[in-house]
């Protein structure tokens, strides 16, 4: 990791590259794998790193995706595993618990328009 004066010392002002400093942040990036950031109006807008870093990033993306992907299923399933050996009740005696009919929501569901 970048100690705070190596990363202020990559913070490039993007009017660098109209002054003839490109070749040189180019080269520093190809050869050295160092990332810069570009600012504009003082204000980070972009980063420059090596295809190799760039690469190196997109799969650990891919691999930190497939992981977070993994842990949500696994998390559904151990929900619908509590669920399964949790006491349920069938819809019909939910409605008449809660001091209804199914006539009366037919009825509820008939008078509602859905546009």
């Amino acid at each position: 990791m970048p100690s705070l004066v190596d990363l202020t010392e990559r913070l490039v002002p993007i009017s660098d590259f109209s002054q003839g400093k490109t070749g040189k942040i180019f080269s520093d990036v190809s050869e050295n794998d160092h990332e810069y950031i570009i600012l504009k109006n003082n204000q980070p807008t972009a980063v420059i790193m090596s295809i190799k870093e760039y690469k190196e990033t997109q799969q650990k993306l891919e691999k930190l995706e497939k992981f977070l992907e993994k842990i949500n299923d696994i998390h559904l399933l151990q929900q619908a595993e509590d669920r399964e050996n949790s006491a349920t009740s069938s819809f019909n005696k939910f409605v008449i618990e809660q001091g209804y009919s199914l006539e009366d929501i037919d009825k509820l569901a008939e008078s509602v328009e859905i546009e």
